[in-house]
């Protein structure tokens, strides 16, 4: 298993936080953001935040996923106000990648459907959303894909490493 590595003060938040009762709205924060920002992957911060707080892996699964939801239609906002040419300036990459190839391909092919397989699959989900955002899928749609597709992901996730923890300790 990959190892990922949670930056120090990340890892200071969710010890400091896992004793309270607010403690999956910080989680939940966290994947808003990792989804709006797409610097990490969230999981990577999902399965220690569930392996401290093993009996709140639904709360952390479903606001989690809910949240990704909203961050992924926020960031389809963002992309479209900031336009085609600002989004090939700064990542002209992302145009020519394999991902970027796989999710046009699925999005023209089954629409807001492939969006829900993409958000719950393993595969990257911000060039599908930029295709979405470039293509002018409606906003509401993209959250309930994603939403729902992420929910189901974390939730699943949560509940493997709530029930399964072994698996998941070098994980973390």
């Amino acid at each position: 298993m990959r190892k990922h590595v949670l930056p120090d003060w990340l890892r200071r938040l969710l010890m400091r936080s896992v004793g309270h009762r607010y403690y999956s709205l910080v989680v939940t924060v966290i994947a808003f953001a990792a989804t709006i920002t797409f610097s990490f992957p969230f999981v990577a911060v999902l399965i220690p935040a569930v392996l401290l707080a093993p009996r709140r892996w639904r709360a952390l699964g479903f606001w989690c996923g809910v949240a990704s939801g909203c961050g992924a239609a926020v960031l389809v906002e963002i992309f479209q106000y900031l336009g085609w040419e600002f989004i090939l300036v700064r990542y002209p990459e992302l145009v020519h990648s394999e991902a970027w190839r796989v999710a046009s391909e699925w999005l023209q092919r089954w629409g807001l459907l492939a969006m829900l397989v993409i958000a719950g699959s393993p595969m990257p989900q911000t060039p599908a959303l930029l295709f979405c955002a470039l293509a002018n899928v409606s906003t509401p749609g993209i959250l309930l894909a994603v939403g729902v597709g992420k929910t189901v992901k974390y939730l699943f996730l949560a509940w493997a490493t709530a029930h399964y923890p072994a698996r998941f300790v070098r994980y973390n």
